[in-house]
């Protein structure tokens, strides 16, 4: 896993792959059960363009949401820098044949894949916790990756969630609410927009209500 100076204010990569172990280590339920919510509208967003194909989830934790691409034929690649998480992802006795677990961060992921070879990118609340030159990168990464008519399906939190703008301000929309702890970026709908003009398509967008969040789906033209 590289690891390279953050941006101002912002923990090393190193920093928060350790940040995460201990939250997992605390936690012997975290993401655990069945798929999100978010799984369940990318899933349909996916099987209407691809009935079958080639899935890189960043940031997959203990692996529900990657179980439920692989269990309808698509072949998952799932990633976590926790190694608490892809240890548990691992054990699971449901695990689908067509799914691979790697520890590793995303970018690093991203970087290690070939050129327009996916069909689907995932990342369910990963982006939130990325500094603005990572996070242009990862996306930058994706448009590489995915084919032509590929698919990026995000899920990000609103800037309407009430514990946007609580504690020390880091960068614009982004804040760490207690010391010490980790920053984290909410995201305006102008927000979302520059990202998927670094080279995406807007495929589909929905705001579920109650959630605070943004669900999006981007293709490469």
């Amino acid at each position: 896993m590289n690891d390279t100076d953050s941006a101002p204010g912002w923990p090393t990569l190193a920093a928060r792959a350790k940040g995460s172990e201990l939250i997992y280590r605390d936690d012997p339920e975290r993401f655990s059960g069945p798929p999100s919510r978010f799984c369940g509208w990318a899933f349909e967003q996916l099987r209407a363009r691809f009935p079958r194909g080639q899935v890189l989830e960043l940031g997959c934790g203990t692996g529900r949401d990657a179980r439920r691409f692989a269990g309808a034929g698509y072949q998952v690649t799932a990633v976590d820098y926790s190694v608490t998480a892809i240890d548990r992802a691992r054990r699971q006795i449901d695990n689908p044949p067509l799914i691979r677990f790697q520890r590793t961060d995303g970018l690093t992921a991203l970087r290690d894949t070939l050129p327009d070879s996916l069909d689907a990118v995932y990342a369910h609340a990963v982006y939130m916790m990325l500094p603005e030159d990572e996070l242009k990168a990862m996306f930058q990464e994706v448009r590489r990756v995915l084919h032509p008519g590929g698919l990026h399906l995000f899920a990000v939190r609103s800037m309407t969630d009430p514990i946007a703008g609580q504690g020390e301000s880091v960068a614009p929309d982004v804040w760490r609410r207690t010391p010490g702890s980790a920053p984290y970026r909410f995201f305006r709908r102008e927000t979302i927009d520059a990202l998927t003009a670094l080279g995406f398509e807007r495929a589909a967008t929905e705001f579920p209500a109650g959630l605070h969040f943004w669900y999006v789906a981007d293709r490469r033209p």
